[in-house]
């Protein structure tokens, strides 16, 4: 049986914490730049993995306590990238770090 990976990315989209590989547009949101790391990975990985943004101060305030916790406290900042529920990545989003960690997920084989 094949891994399926799931990546949540937390984001306020209020702030303007941007960042992609090729550059930095004022125009893209972190909701933009999820839906493009969700094509490229389709394209990649068809079938394995799942992209999800979530607007963390929309969610239910009882999901993602720790994440808050470390947020309030200014330990990282948005957005926080979970794959398989693990937080990977904050401050950031990064299609070369993460799809690099998706293959390295995928290349170790599936979980028993």
């Amino acid at each position: 049986m094949l891994q399926r990976i799931f990546i949540q990315i937390l984001d306020n989209p209020f702030e303007d914490v941007l960042f992609s590989d090729s550059s930095i547009d004022e125009s893209v949101n972190n909701q933009a730049i999820t839906e493009e790391l969700q094509n490229s990975l389709d394209f990649h990985y068809p079938s394995m993995v799942h992209v999800e943004y979530i607007d963390l101060f929309l969610e239910d305030e009882g999901r993602f306590i720790e994440i808050r916790e470390m947020l309030s406290h200014g330990l990282i900042t948005l957005p926080v990238i979970l794959i398989n529920g693990s937080p990977f990545l904050h401050g950031g989003i990064s299609h070369a770090v993460i799809m690099d960690e998706i293959g390295k997920l995928l290349s170790s084989g599936p979980v028993h």
